[in-house]
């Protein structure tokens, strides 16, 4: 029963990545219909598809502060409700307005359940913390991966070349159906009183156990820089995020539209293998500063081989920067649960997820007001250049006693 419990609560928290990150991966491949037909601005275009990420930066601290208050388990409940309203809510009313401030209200939902993963993941699973972790990304990447991959296909073969208004509903409906499944078997309880440690059996033994598994989670005289742990999340997301949001419409004034399918699926596709060997060697990987220097490195290549190298080369490109951004993502988002005491998790989570989805806004917010201002449309990857430099700094300042001590 309790082996049983286990497989069920972590397909939910692999299920609920999937559906924070499929609604939102949609918008990018259809972006050039939206702004075609709602007449947007390649700023306003920008703001469109980066406004998840400022609402989930924004909202992230605040929604650490609600899960104190109200409970993992209603939290989640409450984030999938509002993106299930959210997303369904944008194909009503197809014009401008509408779509900003129903895009506003379902990543209010998605900072609620994001933020609350990593609350989940410590209560339930305190000795498996860089592994399941990695699960729940994993499903976050699996989303991005169907919403950049599928859309366009789905879209096409259902409702026909200019039916970017369904596709809203083809994924909000979904998350419906998982919030019933959610609220059906999500555990009252925590899971780690269904499936109980080892028990000591002295005092002495009790507290002894207490110290070891606080020394495990947070390094003696090692202070958690919220800054830093931000920057990493952040320039990881903004790499991510950054090229969603531009390949397409880059592509478009770069007359290479041809290759927009394969580079959009390649940059999401990318990610799901480098996710998912990433999880077998959480464990071990998480903390350490090599990982985030090299996919730094790696990105900042990428980014610049696909503005100057051959144009034929642009998918391989979008595909390593998709693999090393998953990486940094995976690695970074175990870092609060790892570093934080039990009770403040949410807290550190939070502020974390402010700092890193604020930075991954004005990555093509700024890309798209650059490209306006100066009429060049390789000036819509600058932030993701200075993206890559920022994690390459960050992750050889990571403190060496923040790798997990298993």
């Amino acid at each position: 029963m309790s082996a049983w419990r286990s497989v069920v609560v972590g397909g939910l928290l692999l299920l609920i990545g999937v559906n924070l990150r499929s609604v939102i991966l949609a918008v990018p491949p259809i972006l050039p219909l939206i702004r075609q037909d709602l007449g947007l601005s390649y700023t306003a275009t920008g703001l469109l598809t980066s406004l998840p990420t400022l609402i989930m930066g924004a909202a992230a601290w605040s929604s650490g502060l609600l899960v104190e208050r109200i409970g993992a388990r209603v939290a989640v409940t409450s984030g999938l409700a509002l993106l299930a309203a959210g997303a369904l809510l944008r194909a009503v009313i197809p014009l401008a307005v509408p779509i900003f401030l129903f895009t506003i209200l379902m990543s209010l939902g998605i900072a609620l359940a994001q933020t609350t993963a990593s609350v989940l993941i410590r209560r339930w699973f305190p000795a498996k913390i860089g592994l399941l972790s990695a699960i729940f990304t994993d499903g976050l990447i699996i989303g991005e991966t169907i919403g950049a991959g599928l859309t366009v296909p789905l879209m096409l073969w259902l409702f026909g070349s200019d039916g970017w208004r369904a596709s809203f509903v083809l994924w909000g409906v979904p998350v419906g159906v998982l919030l019933a499944f959610w609220l059906w078997l999500a555990p009252a309880e925590p899971l780690h009183l269904l499936i109980p440690p080892p028990i000591p059996v002295s005092g002495a033994e009790i507290e002894v156990e207490r110290e070891v598994q606080e020394k495990r989670v947070i390094p003696a005289k090692t202070p958690v820089r919220t800054i830093h742990l931000g920057l990493l999340l952040g320039s990881g997301s903004l790499i991510y995020f950054g090229m969603n949001a531009w390949i397409a419409n880059y592509n478009q004034a770069q007359h290479l539209s041809s290759l927009t399918p394969l580079a959009l699926t390649l940059l999401n596709a990318a990610q799901l293998p480098s996710s998912l060997g990433v999880t077998f060697f959480a464990q071990r990987m998480t903390g350490h500063r090599w990982p985030f220097i090299a996919a730094g490195c790696v990105c900042l290549a990428a980014i610049l081989l696909l503005i100057f190298g051959p144009a034929s080369l642009e998918p391989l490109w979008a595909a390593l920067l998709g693999a090393s951004s998953a990486l940094v993502f995976t690695l970074s988002l175990a870092l609060p649960a790892l570093l934080a005491a039990p009770a403040k998790v949410a807290r550190l989570a939070g502020a974390t997820l402010s700092i890193g989805y604020s930075m991954a806004f004005l990555g093509p917010f700024i890309g798209g007001g650059l490209w306006d201002l100066f009429n060049l449309p390789a000036l819509a990857f600058a932030p993701v250049v200075i993206a890559s430099i920022i994690l390459v700094v960050a992750g050889v300042m990571l403190p060496a006693s923040y790798a997990l001590r298993a």
